[in-house]
């Protein structure tokens, strides 16, 4: 029962301790849910004051997982103001822990027999407050931080070329200049594309080995996948005029840059602008990885499952670190760490192996890795994992609209996810050497669009383009 002795504060609750009752079990009270340890001394209203910042801190919370931690993480990450603010909260709410433990220590009983064990007790209390509040705050920062580098629009190391680009070679003008356009904004729960491009390791010059569209559409819950294999070429250019047979799309921007060809944009939306033009959707935003930081990343997952459906046996596969050729996968059940991995989506040289079964087993691994990283299990790796994101990746996706997307992308099923290399029906190659260019059949591409985008396809209600393989 209360008395009505003076107070310190205007709390209402008096000094003087409260015999008999335990300070380490009131201290351990208050460090489950601030003001128990209050409650157990019998002081109500300042119980009552410690537990209401609690249950609002709670709610919060409770509020930001409504649409699960996956979501939560990817918010945190991408939006700034957001991860910031949480910071601020969770150490407050650390002092605010902190300040009930130590009140509902001093106000236990006034002689113990246990003096040492109740003080050891309330340094141990105190310490991991003050640990899992200042280190989640850390945690969090460090979690930011990776995301602003992700989404840093004045960010360009992966797009811009640091090697000396092709030399000009007579006839590669093409024709007029185009007039330069901008993407289009998705419209709210409308579809949102992505051009994902990989930039390749052990070449002279860095062209992009890895280039796949990634489509979601809100409203019938889907995902097309489609893979343009790197060696494509004597394809049309969307500005006017034809590609040459020797110059691959990889390295379309290398020789844009170069000036062999004039396509009236920078070299990388050049590169997005041919694979919109061929694969026929619109591309909102683009991605850039580094593959080499596409090592670090799987192994920083633990490694990721798949399930190989065929077995791949390269004797010339190069690791690229001074290790001896050849590298073999059986088919069916593999857990990859990063090295295997990427030999996995790099190699082509097998019997029966080709560029286009490449970029399938790179639609393979991308989505294992995905699910991989959205478990929940893997959100306290998330900070060292995204902290590689950050050095190898860059995107202009809105980061405000990252946690949307996750959210939509988690309500796609399975069965709603469609995969395609536009390797045959769609290419032919004029010999079996898997280092030839291949060349994409212009009018059965535009009918496969026509099929996974229906009415946003942009050869919808357009005439069926000509092939201009030679």
């Amino acid at each position: 029962m209360e008395t009505d002795e003076p107070i310190a504060v205007e709390t209402g609750e008096p000094t003087k301790p409260e015999h008999g009752r335990s300070p380490s079990l009131a201290a351990l009270l208050s460090f489950v849910w601030p003001g128990l340890g209050q409650l157990y001394l019998r002081k109500r209203r300042l119980a009552a004051i410690f537990a209401v910042p609690s249950v609002v801190v709670v709610l919060l919370l409770a509020y930001g997982l409504r649409r699960g931690p996956v979501v939560l993480a990817a918010q945190l990450f991408a939006e700034r103001v957001v991860a910031i603010n949480t910071i601020v909260v969770l150490v407050l709410f650390g002092g605010w822990r902190l300040v009930s433990v130590v009140d509902a220590f001093r106000g236990g009983g006034g002689k113990s027999a246990h003096k040492r064990v109740d003080r050891a007790v309330l340094v141990a209390l105190a310490a991991i407050i003050a640990v899992t509040h200042l280190g989640g705050g850390y945690y969090l920062l460090a979690y930011s931080d990776a995301g602003s580098s992700v989404f840093d629009p004045g960010k360009t190391d992966l797009i811009v070329q640091a090697t000396p680009a092709p030399s000009p070679s007579p006839g590669l003008t093409a024709g007029p200049t185009p007039t330069e356009e901008i993407a289009p904004t998705p419209e709210p729960n409308g579809r949102v594309t992505i051009l994902l491009t990989g930039r390749g390791t052990g070449t002279s010059y860095n062209a992009y080995d890895s280039i796949m569209v990634v489509s979601l559409n809100p409203q019938d819950k889907s995902i097309q996948m489609v893979s343009v294999p790197r060696d494509s070429a004597s394809f049309p250019f969307y500005f006017g005029g034809v590609d040459s047979p020797s110059i691959k799309i990889n390295a379309l921007p290398l020789y844009v840059r170069s000036g062999a060809i004039k396509s009236g944009s920078d070299p990388y939306t050049t590169l997005v602008k041919e694979v919109q033009y061929l694969v026929g959707i619109t591309i909102n935003y683009h991605a850039v990885m580094d593959v080499g930081g596409f090592i670090t990343m799987i192994n920083k997952v633990g490694g990721i499952d798949i399930v190989a459906p065929y077995a791949v046996v390269d004797s010339t596969y190069d690791w690229l670190d001074g290790s001896p050729n050849g590298f073999s996968l059986a088919a069916g059940p593999q857990h990859l760490n990063g090295r295997t991995a990427l030999a996995y989506i790099r190699s082509r040289h097998g019997r029966g192996d080709s560029d286009w079964k490449r970029s399938s087993r790179q639609q393979l691994v991308l989505v294992a890795l995905l699910h991989k990283m959205a478990q929940p299990n893997q959100i306290l790796a998330l900070p060292s994992l995204l902290k590689t994101l950050g050095t190898s990746v860059e995107t202009d996706f809105p980061a405000n609209e990252v946690a949307d997307y996750v959210a939509l992308a988690q309500e796609v099923p399975s069965a709603n996810i469609t995969q395609v290399v536009l390797g045959p029906p769609y290419t032919i190659t004029g010999t079996s050497n898997v280092n030839a260019a291949n060349c994409l059949l212009n009018d059965k591409v535009a009918a496969l669009s026509i099929q996974l985008f229906g009415a946003d396809s942009l050869w919808s209600g357009k005439p069926t383009p000509a092939n201009t393989c030679p």
